[in-house]
């Protein structure tokens, strides 16, 4: 890649880092990067509402080769206080895909490209309604990747198997009766079977009952009011569960279930289930993943093989249900600053190094 191409990206980045959007309101977002493509390729760009694709077309002779499609996510972290910004990088993973349209532009390989750019990855629901691309565009292979801090930088992480962890958030809901609080006994607080609930999950999650690593984070608690005479009737318990393998997280999220439902019926509790941000598991298919070594290794890259699954969720798994591809990381440093937190910025250093292996993976 040219050093005049380079800081194209660099400036294209930091304008996306600026007008950071939240998950499916990517649109100021979208009118950047299209603006970009177009000034600088002929790609064409086919628009999809809350997200776009850009298809470049190989050689004619070239036609028996696969297509493949390389996905950027575009959205920013949400906070609580309802502010917006690029904490998780994907300024970055989106600079990087219109890189790769430079180097298309510019190089021209045989093989016909796909330049998908996602919306809505940190809830979990940008992939499930991307994912009808690939299928309109006979897709064969989809690659994706994420910066990923605490390895070396430019480093490439590879992983057989499960990349990233499937998790969804779990929101039991338990209604009983109040009472006046100088007579608990008369009413049914919830607060009994959401200790109850807390205090057992060290059993819930006992690794023999599982292939892999299972989680259960507890993210908030809600009982009652502040109300000093009435004993609580009403309580919410937020977590999140999360697992190496979906067949493990639907275990879990069963075991949970029934515990609660036992628990609550005893105590005379109504009680109810929702979920939210359900991400599956990212499992990469082993010849692709040969493909990431192979051109890791003629890039003199460092290969780093991570013993475990990452903790974190990727919605990209939901590509992976349908069409061969893998999910790769590229280490930000070893002490940079972690994911999600309000400090973290993409590091520029790595672009070259994400689009050398996205246009390395088209030529392999």
């Amino acid at each position: 890649m040219t050093q005049e191409n380079l800081e194209k990206l660099y400036q294209l980045r930091k304008e996306l880092h600026a007008h950071a959007e939240g998950a499916g309101k990517e649109v100021r977002t979208q009118e950047i990067l299209k603006k970009f493509i177009r000034s600088n390729t002929s790609l064409k760009i086919v628009e999809e509402g809350k997200w776009f694709y850009c298809i470049y077309e190989g050689r004619k002779e070239a036609k028996e080769k696969t297509r493949i499609a390389f996905r950027a996510d575009m959205d920013g972290v949400s906070s609580p206080d309802g502010s917006v910004a690029h904490r998780c990088g994907h300024d970055g993973h989106s600079t990087v895909l219109a890189g790769l349209a430079l180097e298309l532009e510019e190089k021209k390989p045989e093989r016909d490209v796909i330049l998908l750019f996602q919306h809505g990855e940190e809830t979990g629901e940008g992939a499930r309604e991307c994912k009808k691309t690939l299928k309109d565009t006979n897709t064969d292979e989809i690659y994706g990747f994420h910066n990923i801090p605490g390895y070396p930088v430019g480093s490439v992480l590879i992983r057989e198997e499960t990349f990233a962890c499937a998790s969804k958030g779990m929101i039991i809901h338990l209604t009983g009766k109040p009472s006046h609080a100088a007579y608990p006994e008369a009413g049914i607080n919830p607060a009994f079977v959401i200790g109850e609930l807390i205090t057992s999950l060290p059993d819930l999650l006992e690794q023999k009952h599982y292939k892999g690593m299972v989680l259960c984070t507890v993210i908030k608690i809600l009982v009652g009011d502040e109300a000093f005479g009435v004993s609580a009737s009403e309580g919410e318990i937020l977590l999140t569960i999360r697992a190496h393998y979906e067949e493990d997280l639907e275990k879990l999220q069963d075991k949970m279930e029934r515990f609660v439902k036992e628990h609550a019926q005893k105590s005379g509790l109504e009680y109810s289930f929702a979920y939210s941000e359900e991400f599956p598991e990212t499992r990469n298919y082993s010849t692709c993943v040969e493909t990431i070594k192979k051109v890791s290794d003629k890039l003199g890259l460092l290969s780093v093989y991570p013993e475990e699954p990452f903790r974190w969720s990727e919605d990209f798994g939901h590509y992976l249900k349908d069409t061969k591809g893998a999910f790769f990381g590229i280490g930000d440093g070893e002490t940079y600053t972690q994911l999600h937190t309000e400090t973290y910025e993409f590091p520029d250093e790595i672009i070259k190094t994400a689009v050398s292996m996205f246009y390395g993976i088209i030529e392999e």
